[in-house]
Formats: C-alpha cells, structure tokens, sequence
C-alpha cells in the first residue's frame, strides 16, 4: 500500500496530478487543487485498491488522509463522496458539523446528498468524540477538527449559541465556522453575544 508519495509535479489539472519520484516512476493522485508542475510535492496518500482500478488520494496532511479514511466507514459513502468533503469542507467544519447535528453543512460538498449526510453524522457523532483521527503531532491540535473542545460542554454550548444566534441573523454556518473558530482560538471572547459581535463586524 502507498501511504505518502514525494517527487515532482509533471502534469496537474483541478483534479489530478502526476507526480514523479525520483525511482523514475509516476503516480497518478487525484488533488483537491491543481499543483504547479516542475515544482517537488510530498502528499500523504491513500491507496483505494477495487477489483477493476487502484486510486491514489492526495492530502497536505496525515491528519487529512485519516479523516478521508474513517469517512469510507460510513456505509454508503465513497472514495468521491469522502474526498469531496474533506477537500471543500476541511476537516474542521466537518467535525463542528457533525458534533451539532448539522445537516447543511455536510450536504454543501459536492456528491453529498440528505440521506449521506444524515449516514455520517449517526456513525461518527459517537466516535470522534473519543478519537484524536490519528494525530503525530501535538503542535497542531486545532488541526484535527473544531473540536470546539469536544470534552468540555461549556464551550460546545456557546459554540452552538453563537451558530444559532447567527443563523437568526441570516447568516449560514459556512460563513461564520472559520471566523467563530479563529476567535475562540484568539481568547479574545468566550460569551455568545460577545463572539457575534466580532463575527458581525467581518460579515457586515
């Protein structure tokens, strides 16, 4: 199984690369972005082995890959389905999603119907509240979701206040999730009211 690939960039389009290692091989990658050819990538990759193909998906991060892996669990979600969200959600939102229930968000990647998005959420609520999805690092725990501090239910509740509150405003989860998440990072605010004031601010 392949699960990491560096070389250089000889070919890239919006949805696959082919990457050159130095052994003189090339592999196909499916990306979430083109990358520049000419240019040395290293991506963390998971190996999709069928009767009829081999696929190779291409992440940033491990933490990504693992993420991708732990959404091919859920039944009735593929390869495609999982790299779409992963790759136009993060997995961030992904996760603040599904630790609210939130339906909307999930559906919001392409590929992604009512019924998937309500499959995920019912297998992996329970389980990512347990899991660190194979973190290495400690620097980055941010990295790994939202996780609005996912053991501690007082900041989940003012997360889920201040996504309500919002919403009566008008404005729709994918909009506020990177600003309410940069500022309970920053410290700055840590009362409902308080953090829409400062996404209100950014939106307005």
């Amino acid at each position: 199984m392949i699960g990491f690939l560096s070389g250089t960039v000889v070919y890239s389009d919006s949805n696959k690369c082919i990457v050159l290692t130095a052994q003189g091989v090339g592999y196909e990658v499916s990306t979430s972005t083109p990358l520049v050819p000419n240019r040395d990538v290293s991506l963390f990759i998971s190996h999709i082995i069928r009767e009829q193909s081999q696929d190779l998906y291409g992440f940033e991060t491990v933490e990504d890959k693992k993420f991708f892996e732990m959404l091919l669990d859920v039944n009735g979600i593929g390869p495609k389905s999982a790299f779409s969200l992963v790759t136009h959600l993060g997995v961030e939102q992904i996760l603040s999603a599904i630790t609210f229930e939130n339906i909307d968000i999930l559906k919001s990647a392409p590929g992604v119907g009512k019924k998937s998005a309500e499959q995920i959420v019912l297998s992996l609520k329970d389980k990512i509240s347990k899991l660190e999805i194979g973190l290495t690092t400690k620097e980055k725990p941010q990295k790994a979701g939202l996780k609005p501090n996912l053991e501690n239910k007082h900041e989940a509740q003012i997360i889920k206040e201040t996504l309500a509150a919002c919403q009566g405003l008008g404005f729709k989860d994918q909009e506020v999730l990177p600003m309410l998440q940069k500022h309970l990072q920053a410290g700055g605010a840590n009362r409902p009211e308080d953090l829409v004031k400062l996404i209100l601010k950014e939106l307005r």
